[in-house]
């Protein structure tokens, strides 16, 4: 079986906020695995990174359009 070299991970929020308008917030990243890395930890670890820059997109927006 050939070894997994990299995990891929995207999260996508996207919010109506009504008047035709929306906020669409995306976050990705890929991770190389290392030998000694197991997969499913990593890709665990990956989501939850993922995860806390959508957060963070959607704080930055509350004031309004990032520019």
């Amino acid at each position: 079986m050939p070894r997994l070299k990299e995990i891929s991970v995207a999260y996508t929020f996207t919010k109506n906020l009504g008047n035709f308008e929306s906020l669409k917030v995306d976050a990705g990243l890929v991770v190389a695995l290392e030998p000694e890395d197991n997969p499913q930890t990593v890709y665990a670890d990956a989501w939850k990174i993922a995860k806390k820059q959508i957060k963070q997109g959607i704080e930055a927006a509350k004031g309004g359009f990032i520019e």
